[in-house]
């Protein structure tokens, strides 16, 4: 029996087609793995693993892939200033921390969006779409170890 996380080729191939991507097998591997690794990896980290079942995909189509997935809304850039952008397939909203030195990043419940809207200095007119969170310092290990 399936993992019941692990969507069937068919499911991802409509999931494609219904934000308007043409249903590729680079691309139905791309979203499989985004949604099975859980988020943060960079698309060289991803293109590493999609090598060991797709030896002929190339850095380039990965890139244009998650560029892709992330328009249409199936998949999400994360990243800090001056940082690799990591990608995730995780939909619900939630917000992230990230260690300075090692480059972890953890996911946190959206708890705080309504506080943050009603405090936020906007333009007039300004219509908020999305929130995004990041709370950098340092993990666990990493302060254990300075």
């Amino acid at each position: 029996m399936a993992h019941p996380n692990r969507r069937s080729e068919d499911d991802l191939a409509e999931r494609l087609a219904r934000h308007g991507l043409r249903i590729t097998r680079q691309r139905i591997a791309t979203l499989r793995l985004l949604e099975s690794i859980g988020g943060h990896s960079t698309a060289v980290e991803i293109h590493d693993r999609l090598l060991r079942r797709h030896p002929n995909v190339s850095q380039k189509t990965v890139y244009e892939i998650l560029g892709a997935l992330v328009e249409a809304g199936l998949a999400s850039r994360v990243g800090d200033a001056g940082g690799a952008a990591r990608f995730e397939a995780r939909s619900e909203p939630h917000y992230h921390a990230s260690c300075r030195i090692c480059g972890r990043m953890y996911d946190l419940p959206a708890s705080a969006d309504s506080q943050i809207r009603g405090r936020a200095a906007l333009p007039e007119g300004f219509r908020v779409e999305h929130i995004e969170v990041t709370i950098r310092g340092l993990c666990m290990r990493c302060r254990d170890e300075i």
